[in-house]
């Protein structure tokens, strides 16, 4: 014999709403907005309608210093012979680049201006010298800094991080 199949029951009230959803069940989308927006600026909701009470005042919201970074000053110098041969060479490299040539340095060349590069740019900023690394802001891709950058960091051993760490101890 089979067992008989226990009868159905059919409710006469929809299933119980899960929690969430229970606890906003009589705010408006408006309501809801405005009570968000009063929880991030710290001010407590408005009481039930018709109830008047005295706004909370709010308090500005106190801004933290992380770092300052100084504007760049435009170092002026008299022209000299190896200033201008510089700039000869990196119109001509410029322009070799341009051509897709790109076999016109070894990567020795590169390596030895790179090194000499670095190690002036960082003797005038300590000297006391901070302009802009390079002039313009689009005069080099963001692509051609990341990789740069990466670079520079792999060649001395230093992780992202560090170099964070050192931006945000010193005034550079």
């Amino acid at each position: 014999m089979s067992s008989p199949e226990p009868a159905r029951v059919k409710r006469s009230t929809p299933a119980p709403r899960r929690a969430a959803a229970a606890s906003d069940a009589g705010m408006s989308g408006q309501d809801k907005a405005n009570f968000i927006k009063a929880m991030m600026d710290g001010v407590k909701p408005k009481a039930a309608a018709g109830a008047k009470t005295k706004p909370a005042a709010v308090k500005p919201k106190k801004v933290v210093l992380l770092r300052k970074i100084p504007a760049p000053v435009r170092v002026t110098r008299p022209s000299n012979p190896a200033s201008d041969e510089a700039l000869a060479l990196a119109a001509a490299l410029e322009a070799k680049l341009a051509a897709g040539d790109l076999g016109a340095l070894t990567p020795q060349a590169v390596q030895a201006l790179m090194r000499a590069l670095c190690r002036f740019y960082s003797a005038n900023v300590g000297a006391g010298d901070k302009y802009p690394v390079v002039e313009g802001r689009m005069s080099v891709t963001g692509t051609d800094a990341m990789i740069v950058c990466g670079a520079l960091l792999k060649a001395v051993d230093l992780q992202v991080f560090e170099l964070g760490m050192w931006q945000s101890w010193s005034a550079v």
